[in-house]
């Protein structure tokens, strides 16, 4: 288990962009480890229905409407790499809109069950997991999960103990 550093970069959602983001990072020698992309707005379309059924919802349905439009234009990828520093450099050179956050990288057990076992272990040190992703391959023994959760070092102390 250990901290890392996730980038977030939104990419236009036109084709052939994220074969440019990937030339991008590999022409540069950037291992991309881990990757999670969401349409922009699928999350918020998703968002509105989730807020219309189980939650009241605080804006107008013209406002969720046009936040979507514009959404539309964009997807969210979030990556982790062997060079976050490297890589920061290099997408803000190509113009690209980045943030960066800590996760929680962690290699577990490739079986039935192990995730549920490290959710627990959150939950019961009191911690909320924001999102988590990862993959793993069916003849392999071990699986790599991103955790975002509110304070990595925490966490860290958490889990560790």
């Amino acid at each position: 288990m250990t901290k890392d550093k996730q980038l977030s970069i939104f990419l236009r959602n036109v084709p052939g962009e994220l074969g440019r983001f990937a030339d991008l990072m590999g022409g540069s020698n950037i291992n991309i480890l881990a990757m999670f992309i969401q349409n922009a707005a699928d999350y918020i379309q998703e968002m509105f229905e989730a807020r219309g059924k189980a939650i009241k919802r605080t804006a107008s349905a013209a406002s969720y409407g046009s936040v979507i439009k514009e959404a539309k234009q964009y997807s969210l990828i979030r990556v982790v790499v062997d060079q976050a520093e490297k890589a920061l450099d290099i997408l803000k050179q190509a113009n690209y809109w980045v943030n960066t956050s800590e996760v929680l990288v962690m290699k577990l057990e490739n079986r039935p069950g192990t995730l549920a076992k490290i959710s627990k272990q959150f939950g019961d040190a009191n911690m909320n997991i924001n999102y988590v992703y990862g993959s793993g391959i069916s003849d392999v023994q071990t699986a790599m999960y991103v955790f975002h959760v509110p304070d990595v070092d925490e966490a860290l102390k958490s889990l560790s103990g």
